[in-house]
């Protein structure tokens, strides 16, 4: 597989403020990679740091072999990376389609129905404000209206954080089914730990702007001793 995503020696945070020192990273083309650690560690700031949402500092980011440290938000946007942030971003004042419609990118209508395929949920609730769903159809409505832009490269910021299990399950076999289908790459942050292992074959952990282990998310599962010591949590199940 290509190398899709190369990150070298990359410092970053906001103003003054340093967050991330000497993160390396690649991720192929249609490649899984889970980011994990506490909170505050930066995983978060290394998401907008891609989208171009933090100061670079130093470093270099790679898109395609193309150095995209420079480039604005919308740049590489339209160059194929789809940002999902954990405020689930969307317009409450709009309905579920017209909130559709705005992540269309010049596509015809007909592809919202690519999105009502992989979350019938939000076909049921189509003419639904968005303020009138609860937070697991704002989370599908969020990663949807992203989808539809068919990105190369998905940046998935705690797409489960405070989401019933039942809708987790839903969330997570709908990104499944699209890294299968699509050939998507996607960068995920995910506090719990067991979904993020199962999904991504490989796993970076973070801790204090660091990376202090990668390996096979396989290999990880069984450290229990690491991920009691940077995650807090005694082993994935």
């Amino acid at each position: 597989m290509t190398e899709l995503l190369h990150i070298e020696n990359l410092t970053a945070g906001y103003g003054a403020i340093q967050v991330l020192q000497s993160i390396n990273l690649s991720l192929t083309s249609g490649g899984r990679l889970a980011l994990i650690g506490r909170n505050g560690v930066g995983k978060t700031t290394l998401l907008k740091a891609v989208m171009g949402l933090a100061d670079m500092k130093g470093g270099q980011i790679k898109l395609d072999g193309l150095d995209i440290s420079k480039w604005s938000v919308r740049e590489r946007a339209n160059a194929g990376i789809g940002y999902v942030p954990q405020t689930r971003d969307i317009f409450p004042s709009l309905t579920v389609e017209e909130n559709l419609l705005a992540g269309l990118k010049g596509r015809p209508r007909s592809a919202l129905e690519e999105a009502y395929a992989l979350f019938p949920r939000l076909a049921e609730r189509r003419n639904n404000g968005g303020q009138q769903l609860s937070g697991g159809e704002q989370q599908m409505l969020s990663v949807a209206r992203t989808l539809l832009g068919q990105p190369r490269l998905l940046l998935l910021d705690e797409p489960l954080e405070g989401l019933a299990p039942i809708i987790c399950i839903e969330l997570m076999r709908a990104f499944e089914l699209l890294a299968q289908e699509t050939g998507v790459a996607v960068l995920l942050v995910e506090q719990k730990v067991e979904n993020a292992l199962r999904f991504a074959p490989r796993a970076m952990v973070l801790e204090r702007g660091e990376v202090v282990h990668e390996s096979d998310s396989a290999a990880l599962t069984l450290r229990k001793d690491l991920l009691e010591r940077f995650v807090g949590v005694a082993g994935a199940h």
